[in-house]
Formats: C-alpha cells, structure tokens, sequence
C-alpha cells in the first residue's frame, strides 16, 4: 500500500511540474509573440519622439527583433533594418535567442504533455495534482508583483544578473540606439501580461479542481446512500 501512495505521489508531483512548467512557459511565448501589445505602446511611450522614427519604422524594426527570437529562426546574427548595432548588441540579443530558444522548447515539449495529460486523466477524479500546479504557478505572479510593486529596478537589475554572464545588455543609445524604442516601462508591461496569463491559468486549473472534486463528492455520497439502503 505504502508503494501504491508513492506511486500516485510521484505522478502527481511529476503533471504538477509539467502544468505549472507549460503555463510559465507559455506566459513568456505569449508575451513574446503577441506584437500588438507593443504597438500601443509606440503611442502611450511616446516612442516615436524618444527614437526619432516613425510608428511604421518602429513596427517593422521590432518584428525584426520578435522574428528572430522563433525557435525555428536560426539566423546566427540579429540585424535591424534601421537601427544600427555594437558587437556588444548583437552578443546580447543572440543571448537573449538562447533564453527564448530554451523556453520554447519547454513550452512545446510541456504543452505536448499537458495535451497527454487531458487525454490521459479525462475521466480521472484526481484534483490534488491540478490544485498544486495552480498554486504553484499563482505563487510566482504574486512573488514577481510583489517585488517589481517594491522596486522594479532592482527586480530588472538582478533578473539580468541572474541570466546574463556580461554586461552588454546595458545598452548605450549612442551605439544601440535600438534601447530607445524599448524602454524599462515596456519591460515592466511584459511582466504584467505574463503575470495575467499565469493568474488565468491558475484560475483555470483551480476551476477544473474544484469540479473534479465536487464529482468525486457526490460519487462518495451515492456509494454511501446505496451501502446503508442495503
């Protein structure tokens, strides 16, 4: 019995990991791919007067960025139509490719087996598992609010440190003068879409927990009303 309980642990634990690892995952891959959350912005951050191009300019030049950040994009090197780059630069972002890359493909793979899962575990009553991938992943929206709310600075400053073995994300708008038309508040807009997909996703979850275990209940219940009628 002790090695059925460890058993059903260890498959829960392992579709909580990968529903909380796709729903991160697909987040990110959300942010990234969705260009007209930053078209808005070209009006709202005033980035035409900042870069001194046009909102045509700018829209192409950042799907130049977006394209080159697909997984199936193996372009060695990021060039701009018309912004020119440092070396630095184009280490950077070839950095930042390597990030995406990684986080694509967990989206992918994680995504392929949360498909599994709801083939799997269609009729499946089990809830324990879905309850801890949506707190697992409310935890991380709560935690990432709570410390940009604090000093997002700070928070942009050691996410870098943290991913980054050089300092050319520091970008100087005399050499990457790209920087301009991407400034720290889109940053910040961008953790706040990623924490509002990974709050729905939670939200999602917690609401297929709670109607597996209201299932459950009520099969609990009509096992019990048929073993007293007996």
């Amino acid at each position: 019995m002790r090695q059925e309980h460890k058993a059903t642990f260890l498959k829960g634990l392992f579709w909580t990991l990968v529903l909380t690892l796709f729903l991160i995952s697909f987040s990110v891959v959300f942010t990234l791919y969705m260009e007209p959350l930053y078209w808005a912005d070209i009006r709202l951050m005033g980035l035409e007067k900042a870069s001194g191009k046009s909102a045509e300019v700018i829209r192409k030049n950042y799907h130049a960025m977006v394209s080159y950040m697909y997984l199936w994009n193996r372009t060695p090197v990021l060039s701009l139509p018309d912004f020119a780059m440092s070396q630095g630069g184009k280490i950077h972002f070839s950095d930042c490719k390597r990030i995406f890359d990684a986080v694509q493909v967990i989206c992918a793979v994680s995504g392929f087996l949360t498909i599994l899962s709801a083939v799997v575990h269609r009729h499946s009553l089990r809830y324990r598992y879905l309850r801890a991938a949506g707190t697992l992943t409310i935890l991380i929206p709560a935690l990432l609010g709570g410390l940009a709310y604090m000093n997002w600075n700070k928070v942009f400053l050691t996410f870098h440190k943290i991913f980054f073995r050089n300092n050319y994300w520091i970008f100087d708008p005399a050499s990457d003068p790209v920087i301009l038309i991407l400034p720290d508040k889109f940053f910040l807009q961008c953790v706040i879409v990623i924490t509002v997909v990974l709050v729905t996703g939670a939200g999602i979850l917690f609401g297929k927990a709670h109607r597996r275990s209201r299932r459950l209940r009520d099969r609990i219940a009509r096992s019990r009303a048929r073993g007293r009628r007996r």
